[in-house]
């Protein structure tokens, strides 16, 4: 049975809420007793959680955070995919990448936090892994290259969606046909949203007072 309008709406809504735990607030209170957003950059993410309470809460964080994005996004994939394509429709075939979406904004605008969330690095990892493999493999190399010359997680992290965007454009053959052009907008628009969430790292960056990985933020 091919899904309905009303059912992608549910489950584009679904996920946001999903989305939209903060797993770094959440873990920090359950392990350290803290509110994460008094402490550090005051940021819910796991690169904060993990320079307040150590670096294996960097990585539950991370994995919560990553999963949030995976789980939803690759059911989609996997729904669609077992659909023929001469039954998509153009909402069909852009419904992974608008649930994918829905996760990354969840985190990013939390309903639960007064639409104060993180940045969305994870969260952007496991939607890309969900939905090109290939692009993503690409873009972990990328983030590891440059995370082990400068250090900076925001960097690498900048870099690495960029080269997901150029991979996985670079091997769609139609990245703007008929069923393609809005998953092409959509990526282009979180890639955006990437580079404006981080823009007050760049600046730390370019000011000399961007804490590098295993330096504590002053």
């Amino acid at each position: 049975m091919t899904p309905s309008s009303m059912g992608i709406l549910l489950a584009i809504i679904g996920t946001y809420l999903i989305g939209s735990i903060p797993f770094g607030l959440l873990v920090a209170r359950f392990v350290g007793g803290i509110d994460i957003r008094q402490h550090g950059s005051g940021n819910i993410g796991a690169t904060n959680v993990g320079r307040i309470l150590g670096r294996k809460y960097f990585f539950v964080v991370f994995m919560l955070d990553m999963l949030k994005g995976f789980v939803p996004t690759f059911l989609a994939v996997q729904e669609t995919e077992a659909i023929k394509f001469s039954n998509l429709t153009p909402l069909l075939s852009h419904a992974p990448i608008l649930i994918a979406a829905s996760a990354v904004i969840g985190h990013n605008f939390p309903a639960y936090l007064k639409f104060k969330g993180g940045k969305g690095v994870a969260t952007s990892l496991g939607v890309v892994l969900a939905i090109d493999l290939s692009s993503s493999l690409l873009a972990l190399a990328v983030f590891m290259i440059t995370l082990s010359i400068w250090r900076f997680i925001s960097l690498s992290s900048l870099l690495a969606t960029t080269a997901f965007l150029v991979g996985h454009f670079s091997t769609t053959e139609n990245p703007f046909g008929r069923l393609e052009w809005g998953t092409s907008l959509i990526m282009i628009a979180l890639w955006a949203m990437m580079i404006w969430r981080h823009r007050t790292n760049l600046k730390r960056i370019l000011g000399g007072t961007e804490p590098k990985v295993g330096q504590k933020k002053s």
